[in-house]
């Protein structure tokens, strides 16, 4: 089996709170630990402050880690020297949510997607811009796009040439940080049918952060469920979709319309989710499950194993399982 390109081991990220006395901080990323492989699409999901996109950012190492480690094809980012890091920071890039946000609007498009060349000592300007016209090739894209500046294109196109950019330098693992959120329903496929071909054509892998859970089941091998900072399960896509065992995974497949083809899931939860500056005592979601225990209050369970592809962080699943070997 090949060795992950990407390894979160026990990732912790904290933030100071503003105008508060003494040194606190509250917890945005919450000991997490994750697998990237080559080629893989993960798939990132849970509700709007999470810390999904803290995560990402950690990833592409523009957020500093409070604990943990950050393996890139088994080298701690930590450790890299500046120059070892611009390298390593070279082979992951990102696409953000919102192109119009992200491209800087005083340059034209051929500017946007040559910058990270010139930035990283491709001198000769002919080859720089042979490369331009291939890489906005690769997202469909012609030539009379190159003089053309942000504010004149459509959305998707906007988001095209970020991806064009995101591969200038040859990256092997891309963040999509909402990729398509910002755009309209059928844009929003063609950008996922553009992502899957180039996935394949150039071998990339993504970490695709998303709440949207009908693109994370169209374009996810494997998917990461988040909530409050904490990974709760983790499952290929296939599996988690048909077999869902923590209740706040329930809840969210429960929570999109004829997501299931089959029976609808039994869990519905209207309360939103605490804040991670007061976040509940033992299992962080707790306060919104409907089979919380005392045992659920008091400790927050650890991601145990349930097989080779599913792992899941809950006290009531540990019960179930034990019940079932005693039975047998």
């Amino acid at each position: 089996m090949s060795k992950p390109i990407l390894s979160l081991r026990e990732v912790v990220k904290e933030f100071p709170i503003r105008g508060a006395r003494g040194n606190l901080s509250f917890r945005a990323v919450n000991h997490v630990s994750l697998d990237i492989f080559p080629g893989e699409t993960v798939g990132l999901v849970g509700e709007s402050g999470c810390g999904k996109s803290t995560l990402g950012y950690m990833v592409m190492d523009l957020q500093p880690i409070t604990q943990g480690e950050i393996l890139f094809e088994g080298q701690k980012l930590a450790d890299a020297s500046k120059v070892e890091r611009r390298k390593l920071q070279a082979k992951i890039q990102i696409v953000f949510q919102d192109p119009q946000s992200s491209l800087n609007p005083r340059f034209r498009i051929g500017q946007i997607v040559e910058e990270p060349l010139r930035l990283n000592g491709w001198r000769d300007k002919r080859e720089r811009k042979n490369l331009v016209l291939q890489l906005l090739s690769k997202v469909s894209l012609g030539e009379e796009y190159l003089r053309r500046y942000p504010h004149e294109l459509s959305g998707g196109q906007r988001q095209r040439v970020a991806i064009a950019r995101a591969l200038s330098l040859n990256p092997q693992l891309i963040v999509l940080d909402e990729p398509t959120s910002a755009l309209d329903v059928s844009v929003q496929a063609q950008i996922l049918n553009l992502l899957r071909e180039l996935q394949q054509n150039l071998k990339l892998s993504y970490l695709f952060i998303s709440h949207n859970l009908a693109v994370i089941r169209h374009l996810s091998s494997k998917v990461a469920v988040m909530y409050l900072g904490q990974i709760v399960e983790i499952s290929g896509t296939d599996d988690l979709f048909a077999k869902p065992l923590h209740p706040y995974t329930k809840m969210l497949l429960s929570s999109v319309p004829n997501l299931n083809d089959e029976r609808p899931l039994e869990v519905a939860v209207e309360s939103e989710m605490p804040s991670a500056m007061h976040p509940p005592s033992g299992c962080s979601f707790h306060p919104r499950c409907p089979q919380a225990s005392e045992l659920c209050r008091q400790f927050n369970p650890e991601l145990q194993r349930v097989n080779d592809l599913h792992w899941v962080s809950c006290h009531n699943f540990s019960q179930k399982e034990e019940e079932t070997k005693g039975d047998a």
